[in-house]
């Protein structure tokens, strides 16, 4: 079952320790002290994986997850043309700078960059700071599968996993996959659900150590997600949140 304990908890604890990995080691790529490909190394996640205890919720020390404002949009076309799109102008509608003869307000995503000295996420010339702009696509074979994503800050890539299990895992179609109600980390031990999740899940949570708010209504706060899927029959098949 897709809302059984036993998987919540493993997935709650998987996205708690990649957090720690990301806000500790990804920033621009030209300033990273470690590759994607070692944070992604098989190996390596097999050593983060067993710092799980499947029996108790774990604070790893991830970090403090920022807000943010964001638009998704997925789209495909007759001609099998498939895109997944987001823009965000980011908190306080942007910069507040308007380019003139335009009325295009620059973003502020400089605000994600860290303060820490010697962070790789570090303020510097020419740097890109870290940033939740993840538009999702979906490939079997090198073949177009789905264009897709849940847009809101730092619940994109737990809304990302989320969708994506219950599509791949469960079979859910992508409409189903999308009502489902959703989780989202925050900080320590703490973790927040949205409305739909059956009792006995809640207290089984809290039972292993989770810190469980059960929030009171369904909001852009565990993001807003499109899917097109391309069925193999030919033709589409849509969903979203909104």
């Amino acid at each position: 079952d897709p809302e059984c304990p036993d998987r919540l908890h493993l997935q709650i604890e998987a996205m708690k320790l990649a957090f720690r990995d990301v806000h500790r080691h990804v920033g621009d790529p030209a300033a990273m002290r470690v590759s994607p490909e070692q944070l992604l190394d098989p190996a390596y996640l097999a050593t983060r994986g067993a710092m799980i205890d499947p029996e108790r919720a774990t604070d790893f020390d991830h970090g403090d997850p920022r807000a943010g404002g964001t638009v998704l949009v997925t789209a495909a076309g007759r001609d099998g043309t498939m895109i997944s799109l987001i823009q965000s102008n980011y908190t306080g509608f942007g910069s507040g700078v308007v380019i003139p003869g335009t009325g295009i307000a620059m973003q502020n995503r400089g605000a994600c960059f860290t303060c820490e000295p010697g962070h790789p996420n570090a303020p510097g010339p020419g740097k890109r700071p870290f940033h939740t702009i993840i538009p999702g696509f979906i490939t079997r074979g090198g073949e177009p599968v789905a264009a897709f994503g849940v847009m809101g800050g730092p619940m994109q890539p737990q809304g990302h996993a989320q969708v994506l299990m219950r599509m791949a895992d469960h079979g859910q179609n992508p409409q189903a996959a999308l009502d489902a109600p959703r989780w989202q980390v925050t900080r320590g031990l703490e973790v927040l659900l949205e409305p739909g999740f059956p009792p006995e899940t809640v207290q089984q949570l809290r039972d292993r150590g989770h810190q469980v708010v059960e929030v009171a209504d369904r909001t852009v706060r565990f993001g807003g997600g499109q899917v097109i899927v391309r069925m193999p029959e030919g033709g589409y098949c849509g969903a979203s949140d909104l």
